[in-house]
């Protein structure tokens, strides 16, 4: 008996052994704090820290040009980022040219991030044609992804940077700081951003709204990147409080969980349990999460690979349909 006890004391430790060894901690690189992705992968983290028996802790940077190349290289685990900045990573069309082709798609979130200029409310800046001669963010060079959509925008009314002043700046949340500081007339910035809505709280900021001609989504798509879409708001109670004045058209695209073609199976089949399973949680952590719903996790239009574990994933859910995995196919 005595030896008996000694061998179910020594396998119950093992098996806790094992339970130990299986946990792991995880990175979740993301954008630095008080940006919108980074209030995402925070929630993100916080509900796969809960419900997936690993460890996610939060690491911010300067912007994902900051991190994505080490992403890449498996030095971190996951990250939170918009659909245009993996696509423009992968490919190699930020400033320092480098691709990302180890990066990996695990879920995609509907459009929560929307986008456009943002002026004071009692500016007498109306349209995105108002723009020409003021001092507007520009260059962004924490985030390249962004300029192109700036750039563009500014075209869709007929501008280019000639036409307006340019005032530097490094990343998104430097250029609301910069309206809030009185260094420019407009910035660019997102929908709910949270230093938006302190700036907000001080004094009325209203977002411009875009064309919603299929002429300008057409050349925004052909030259910021293919998923861009354009979503139109009213002027509700809510959407007021965050600066939407009258109906308004925004900028707006997929959010991407991501991670790097190394990156265990297991872990990753973990995670994305953790999620399916506890989506209205998920859903209620920020508002900018709302958009990661069950159908919207296989997109069928990928702008970067999806990891095989997570394919997998999505065929045992019955949602890894004959057109997910043709667009998927296509992404090279």
């Amino acid at each position: 008996m005595k030896h008996l006890g000694i061998l179910l004391a020594a396998s119950g430790a093992l098996a806790l052994t094992a339970g130990t060894v299986h946990a792991k901690t995880l990175t979740m690189a993301l954008d630095r704090a008080g940006t919108l992705f980074n209030a995402t992968g925070s929630g993100i983290a916080k509900v796969a820290s809960k419900h997936s028996g690993h460890r996610m802790i939060v690491r911010a940077f300067g912007g994902p040009d900051s991190y994505m190349g080490q992403l890449n290289d498996g030095k971190y685990d996951f990250s939170a980022i918009s659909s245009p900045t993996a696509y423009f990573n992968f490919n190699g069309r930020t400033k320092n040219k480098k691709s990302t082709k180890n990066i990996r798609l695990i879920q995609a979130g509907g459009g929560a991030l929307r986008l456009s200029f943002v002026v004071y409310a009692d500016s007498d800046i109306k349209t995105f044609a108002d723009l020409k001669g003021k001092r507007v963010t520009s260059d962004f060079g924490g985030h390249t992804v962004i300029n192109p959509m700036v750039t563009y925008a500014l075209k869709s009314a007929g501008l280019g940077w000639k036409d307006v002043r340019g005032v530097p700046v490094t990343g998104a949340l430097d250029a609301p700081r910069a309206l809030g500081a009185g260094r420019v007339d407009a910035t660019w910035a997102s929908l709910g951003m949270p230093v938006v809505r302190e700036i907000h709280a001080k004094k009325k900021v209203r977002y411009l709204s875009f064309d919603k001609s299929p002429a300008t989504l057409a050349m925004l798509r052909k030259n910021i990147f293919p998923g861009v879409r354009l979503v139109t708001l009213p002027p509700i109670k809510p959407l007021q409080r965050l600066g939407i004045a009258g109906k308004t058209t925004l900028l707006t695209f997929d959010s991407y969980i991501v991670t790097h073609t190394k990156q265990d199976p297991k872990v990753i089949k973990d995670v994305l349990q953790a999620l399916w399973d506890n989506t209205p949680e998920l859903n209620k952590a920020h508002f900018s999460l709302r958009g990661f719903k069950h159908k919207s996790a296989a997109s069928n239009l990928p702008l970067v690979p999806y990891h095989p574990a997570a394919i997998a994933f999505y065929k045992e859910k019955g949602i890894w349909t004959a057109e997910v995995d043709k667009a998927n196919s296509m992404v090279k």
